[in-house]
């Protein structure tokens, strides 16, 4: 009976996989976004607002978007348009053993190269209105993204896409993946919502809290933030029952109740750390 059900459950999955899941959800990054709000200089939240002034949506409409938050989902909402950049979004660095860039990241096409770039277009006074608008836009979205663990890490699984999995207790709907109950599931339990697109009400608390996160573990750069977060892949999120290096589990994952809360605190402060590490980048470069 329970390789019949298991078997039930993979076959659906199957059947309802079409993409892959691109980043945290919308909970995830407006929470990311609206940590940064809170912790921008005065003179780096009025370079935001300026930035932001005539901000344009997928089509090219107005957004009337004038924050941080507003615009975290822009570089998911653009998925199919010529802006969309997909291999943006990762750094897909081996979880067993090690790569060079140059396999991982060909022609700086990964979100640390293009991270490192957009952060010098926004800095750049003499680059146009619109470039240094999207070049913002983009940093707070891949700075929530590279701390993501399986966003800086790959199993031969396009980073867990491929991994079925259930929550142990939790009921889901539809498709759901490894990496998809990181970016989704997992964050509203580890940030105490069921709302899945706005930030939780005790934002100010987590605020402070993501300001002592970052001064315990220090500011890094985007190349230390993959690193960092690549290790809690391997011993976090991979850290399931059966896992073997470079091989898709045939079957469907079950992630008990011990693996959901060693998640759930990882989930927690990686946001509470991208929202902070975000702030200190922006106050930075745009003195």
């Amino acid at each position: 009976m329970g390789r019949r059900i298991a078997l039930v459950l993979l076959t659906s999955w199957l059947g309802l996989a079409t993409t892959p899941t691109w980043a945290w959800g919308p909970l995830g990054h407006r929470t990311i976004g609206a940590i940064a709000d809170g912790l921008l200089s005065e003179h780096a939240r009025a370079v935001v607002t300026d930035l932001l002034t005539g901000d344009l949506d997928k089509y090219g409409r107005p957004s009337h978007r004038t924050t941080l938050e507003a615009v975290s989902t822009w570089a998911d909402e653009i998925r199919g348009t010529p802006a969309s950049h997909p291999s943006w979004h990762y750094d897909n660095m081996p979880v067993c053993g090690s790569a060079p860039p140059s396999v991982y990241c060909r022609n700086g096409e990964c979100n640390t190269a293009q991270l490192e770039r957009l952060i010098g277009v926004v800095a750049d006074s003499h680059a146009t209105h619109r470039e240094r608008n999207e070049a913002l836009k983009w940093i707070v979205h891949l700075v929530g993204d590279i701390h993501q663990p399986l966003h800086a890490a790959d199993n031969r699984d396009e980073g867990g896409n491929e991994v079925a999995v259930v929550l142990a207790g939790v009921h889901t709907r539809g498709r759901t993946d490894l990496h998809g109950v990181w970016d989704n599931q997992l964050v509203r339990l580890a940030l105490h919502t069921r709302n899945s697109r706005r930030p939780p009400a005790d934002l100010a608390a987590l605020t402070i809290r993501a300001q002592e996160l970052r001064h315990s573990r220090g500011q890094g750069s985007p190349q230390s933030w993959a690193r960092e977060s690549n290790r809690l892949a391997r011993l976090v999120a991979y850290h399931y029952t059966e896992f073997a290096c470079n091989t898709v589990p045939h079957h469907v994952v079950v992630l008990n109740e011990a693996y959901q809360r060693a998640a759930e605190q990882i989930i927690q402060d990686q946001l509470l750390l991208a929202g902070a590490r975000l702030a200190a980048l922006l106050n930075g470069i745009l003195r």
